[in-house]
């Protein structure tokens, strides 16, 4: 298994799909992700940029050129879809943190 096909089931995992799930939401057959994730096949660049979104993780670090893992990208999509409110009370625990570390 090379790093990209490493790289993406460990993401699909993370993202909690299964890969019937994944297929569909990509657009393409079960058996097209099951090569990518066994490295039998490459996405175009296309598909590699919507299973990046959909993952939440970067085409750098699914590539293996980022070292970041994927829980830098699942708080990310967390981010994006939490209220003002709630961002701002995350930023003030993140504040928080890092006074009383720093």
């Amino acid at each position: 298994m090379n790093t990209f096909s490493h790289r993406l089931k460990k993401a699909r995992e993370k993202a909690g799909l299964k890969q019937i799930e994944a297929s569909k939401l990509l657009c393409i057959s079960n058996s097209t992700l099951s090569c990518y994730e066994r490295a039998y096949r490459d996405p175009d660049s296309n598909t590699l940029h919507r299973i990046a979104e959909i993952y939440g993780v970067s085409t750098d670090w699914l590539l293996g050129k980022s070292p970041h893992s994927s829980i830098d990208a699942l708080m990310y999509r967390k981010w994006i879809h939490m209220s003002e409110e709630e961002k701002q009370e995350a930023l003030n625990v993140i504040q928080y943190i890092l006074h009383k570390r720093y």
